[in-house]
């Protein structure tokens, strides 16, 4: 009997010791894995400078239809778009951007605002994709969408916002937005120091969402800064840590702390009305409004409210609302979905 026992735990210990090994395997190769698919796909890394100067770089695919040109959100880059590549592949003639200040990009410090930003990327439309293009802005990378297609009507055919702080960005409302306290405050700290250099291991260090783990927290930031100090040059990626959290600080090591910056010092989006932008859009849109909630300290969690993504709906002329049950990086959690959405709208985009 005890025998039978003793071989059924060392089994069982077995079966959970390859579980855990394959759970550690899988957070830190995904990004590996998402990357050999797309470049399968034939997505190609590329580079150009712009008549300004500034050099981006950029992923491009096969000509497999319309132009569609991804915008990442702040402090990511053209890679978290890797997953769902291949599937976009198929339809689109896709190119992902690496905005100013972000990956491979140009750091352009002194220029990081959404005027800025939006015609940087209006030039790289006009110089690359060389016509209109159905433009997706994850994130703040909605924000830039949004300045694009009212200032450049004429380079956008369609438009997707994934995400979007549409509203929870003015005012006194930042201050009690997420990615004020998670990322903004984080960045304007670090630059006010001149004892540690490495901004990826001061943001794990100093983000809001690591205050969900509680006790677990002290160990996390311990580890994660000892790896930060072997591997400088890689992606932080945390082998106890799911893709989608790994996702949400893997490209800081790339990320221009004074792009976040100017979003603490309500730069980036000076001069900039957002209701305004919205209602001069007339190309066919799609806003995602993924989940959110309000904590009892009255942080918005999320990008926006629901009234936030219905009132941005209803300013464009021509948009649906879809309401999608994912964190913030749609995209990233549900390829197949986002890469439907980016069909059917395609069907819907203003012609040549």
């Amino acid at each position: 009997m005890w025998g039978t026992i003793l071989g059924i735990a060392g089994t069982t210990a077995a079966v959970g010791g390859a579980a855990a090994a394959g759970y550690a395997g899988n957070n830190l190769t995904y990004a590996r894995r998402d990357a050999a698919r797309a470049n399968r796909a034939g997505f190609r890394d590329k580079r150009i400078t712009l008549r300004t100067g500034t050099t981006f770089a950029y992923s491009e695919g096969p000509d497999s239809g319309p132009s569609l040109l991804l915008l990442h959100a702040q402090g990511s880059a053209r890679q978290s778009y890797d997953r769902v590549l291949p599937a976009l592949a198929e339809h689109f003639h896709v190119y992902a951007v690496d905005i100013a200040g972000h990956g491979d990009s140009d750091r352009t410090p002194g220029c990081y605002t959404v005027h800025q930003v939006g015609a940087d990327i209006a030039l790289f439309i006009e110089s690359v994709a060389e016509g209109p293009v159905i433009l997706s802005g994850h994130s703040s990378g909605g924000l830039v969408a949004a300045w694009v297609a009212a200032e450049e009507p004429h380079l956008v055919s369609a438009v997707l916002f994934e995400d979007t702080p549409f509203f929870s960005t003015e005012g006194e409302r930042y201050a009690t937005q997420f990615n004020y306290i998670d990322l903004a405050v984080p960045a304007h700290d670090f630059l006010l120091q001149d004892v540690e250099t490495d901004f990826a291991g001061w943001y794990i260090a100093h983000n809001a969402w690591l205050g969900y783990f509680g006790r677990g927290r002290d160990g996390i930031v311990r580890y994660a800064r000892k790896r930060r100090t072997t591997r400088p040059d890689e992606p932080l990626r945390l082998w106890f840590l799911p893709p989608v959290t790994n996702e949400s600080y893997a490209h800081m090591h790339a990320f221009d702390p004074a792009f976040a910056d100017a979003f603490y010092e309500r730069t980036w989006l000076e001069g900039f009305d957002q209701a305004d932008a919205l209602a001069r859009i007339t190309q066919p849109a799609t806003v995602v409004h993924a989940n959110w909630r309000l904590t009892g300290a009255g942080i918005l969690e999320g990008a926006m409210t629901n009234d936030d993504a219905t009132r941005a709906n209803d300013l464009i002329t021509n948009s649906t609302l879809e309401r999608v049950h994912t964190g913030h990086g749609f995209h990233f959690e549900k390829p197949r979905e986002y890469s439907r959405l980016l069909t059917d709208l395609a069907t819907r985009a203003r012609r040549p």
